[in-house]
């Protein structure tokens, strides 16, 4: 190849037939003291010459320092060579690597730090069969991480797998948000002046529902208030909303009881893996279910990975500021290109994955010829964690240890034990029959649901992650009793309390950006004990038992309950194993109030350091996630000056 020109950071060469450059892939331009690497964009010939265009996207020293393009060109005389795509796959930033797919026309894996979810991923795709793959892929490599997922199908693209369905395993709950889409749906065409006498009715009932404890209303009692209205004012309209209630009844769409809302829960809780039916549900309801799942999942103290599709008429701008930015549930959305707030979504997401339009348009003007090149199951990776850099990906079947019928089905399931954790095979009779796996292919299974012959009382905690920094003392009679956690269920709090009828449609010509919409950032719930850091109810049992130094307070943490409900008991903490002899020197380099920085949390300030048994662990405040208790011999810690 020969460099011809350099135009600000785009670089013309000419090649040879033989030398076949490929659309997508890297060059070096080596100089005497500076490097750049370049990424063909474009590639053309004519009848006697060929093209190519790269455009540079990397500069590195002689001393292998890489550092993103930093505006300077290089020198025409610039030795020209090809890099290897592993080698430009080191660079990128990894820690728990989840495997994307092959990189067009070559056997190389594209793998991404499993963060990729965690900040608006956005797949922009037409197809279902893209949606099906991409997202068949991720959860079996979750599942095997031993994370949760959740997935809105709309589609019926997991026809052939069980789903929870409304109507039939769980019920909405009649709350305030609930009347709202009553009052907009149910009473179009109305005149103005009864649909006014009707929002009083209605506005009274949320009064009602938001001085109630559970916040939810029995449908029945609603048709009782809608049944009396109507004999105390003889509207007609009050008479054909009654007759639509109960079409909502009758279908099982409402919640009559306090455990037909739980229910839904309890289905979430269920597996590590479920699937929502919404296929025979409008679109309108849909949106409403899409919120009220992502509440439910943010009553569950596990982070959890929630897929959802969205088009035009299931979605909205209040729908899209619940889901977006959550540190609790990350949510990856999967939308059309010509989605009406897709611009919006692509600038709140921090990584993208688009698949080639139908419709050659404007939306994706910054990836150039990369679109119109694209085979049929062929997609654009793009975002903070390629770098900025677009690579050409082949969206097909991964093949890994587990299947969607491992992970979807009831298959495998763990049995909690008193020595360690079993793996079984269920047959079609309901027979145990054991599967001998290595210790190491143990560790790397997912944990699956206890079958029903064991009391979950008698499940003992297991703990298996890279940066463990508890360990469990080896039980060989008896079991410590798992307790379970319950929390009562309560609908989003709003500024003003009360919501009026039409107050949760947002004016669709306001745009969605960083100043318009306010994302709320819930505090994070407490992790398992399969994460890296203790919960906050573990680090007050680790207070309560250190010696309390002057003018330090201990402040007891409050039992939730509920009428229905045990009463919450304290976590079960870790034990240290007498011989454990971990290396704390590290934990010498840091002290209170230094600020430290960590790969995946990112920025923190060291509130306490703790002494826990042969232990020094350090109580971190996170600027993004809030407090992580982590062992610093352990913990990819990096103290800043």
């Amino acid at each position: 190849m020969n460099l011809l020109e350099i135009k600000n950071n785009l670089v013309k060469l000419s090649y040879e037939e033989s030398e076949n450059p490929i659309l997508g892939r890297f060059i070096v331009l080596a100089g005497s003291n500076k490097s750049y690497v370049a990424q063909f964009v474009n590639l053309k010939s004519d009848t006697a010459n060929h093209f190519a265009i790269g455009k540079l996207i990397f500069t590195f020293t002689s001393d292998g320092v890489v550092d993103n393009y930093d505006g300077s060109i290089p020198n025409m005389n610039a030795e020209i060579s090809s890099l290897p795509l592993d080698e430009l796959l080191h660079l990128l930033p990894i820690e728990t690597p989840i495997k994307i797919g092959n990189l067009a026309q070559s056997d190389n894996m594209l793998s991404l730090d499993v963060s990729i979810f965690e900040r608006n991923l956005t797949v922009f795709t037409q197809k279902d069969i893209h949606q099906k793959t991409f997202i068949s892929n991720c959860i079996k490599q979750l599942f095997q991480m031993k994370e949760k997922s959740v997935i809105i199908d709309t589609d019926n693209i997991y026809d052939d797998y069980e789903k929870i369905k409304l109507g039939v395993d769980y019920k909405l709950p009649l709350n305030s948000e609930m009347i709202d889409y009553l009052f907009e749906y149910e009473l179009e065409g109305v005149e103005a002046s009864t649909k006014a006498v009707i929002q009083d009715i209605f506005y009274a009932v949320q009064q009602y529902i938001n001085s109630l404890d559970f916040k939810f209303l029995p449908i029945d009692n609603f048709v009782n208030v809608v049944t009396n209205q109507y004999k105390e004012l003889q509207m007609p309209e009050l008479a054909l909303l009654k007759n639509k209630l109960l079409k909502y009844r009758d279908a099982n769409i409402f919640a009559n009881t306090k455990d037909e809302v739980l229910a839904l829960k309890e289905k979430l809780e269920a597996k590590n893996c479920v699937i929502l039916d919404l296929k025979d549900v409008e679109d309108s309801l849909q949106k409403e279910i899409i919120s009220i799942v992502h509440n439910t999942l943010n009553s569950i103290d596990k982070y959890i990975y929630y897929f959802v599709p969205l088009n035009d008429n299931n979605s909205d701008k209040k729908l899209l500021k619940q889901i977006i930015n959550h540190n609790h549930i990350f949510t990856t959305i999967f939308v059309n290109s010509s989605y009406k707030y897709a611009q919006e979504l692509k600038k709140h997401a921090q990584n993208i994955i688009v698949f080639n339009p139908e419709n050659t348009n404007n939306e994706f003007v910054e990836f150039g010829t990369f679109i119109n090149k694209l085979n049929t199951n062929e997609c654009i990776v793009c975002g903070k964690l390629t770098q900025d850099v677009p690579f050409i990906v082949l969206m097909s079947d991964i093949e890994t240890d587990l299947t969607l019928d491992d992970v979807l089905g009831d298959k495998y399931q763990f049995i909690p034990a008193a020595d360690n954790t079993q793996m079984v095979k269920i047959d079609d009779y309901g027979n145990q029959i054991p599967v001998d796996f290595s210790v190491e292919e143990l560790e790397q299974t997912p944990p699956l649901e206890p079958i029903t012959t064991v009391e979950p009382s008698t499940a003992e905690p297991k703990i298996q992650d890279t940066e463990e920094i508890v360990e469990i003392e080896d039980i060989q009679e008896q079991e410590e009793p798992e307790i379970e956690k319950i929390e009562e269920e309560t609908t989003e709090e709003f500024s003003d309390n009360i919501i009026k009828p039409v107050a949760n449609i947002l004016d669709d010509e306001q745009d969605i950006s960083e100043d318009n919409i306010e994302i709320d950032e819930p505090e994070i719930a407490e992790p398992d004990l399969q994460s890296e850091e203790l919960t906050e109810a573990d680090l007050d049992f680790i207070d309560e038992t250190q010696p309390i130094s002057e003018g330090e307070e201990i402040v007891e943490g409050e039992i939730l309950t509920d009428d229905n409900y045990e009463e919450e008991q304290p976590p079960v903490v870790p034990i240290y194993s007498p011989d454990d002899n971990s290396d704390n020197d590290k934990s010498a380099l840091y002290n209170q109030g230094d600020t430290v920085t960590h790969q995946r949390y990112g920025r923190g300030v060291i509130e306490k350091i703790i002494k826990y048994g042969n232990k020094t662990l350090c109580s971190i405040t996170f600027e993004n996630v809030g407090r992580r208790l982590l062992d610093p011999s352990i913990s990819d810690l990096t103290k800043l000056d």
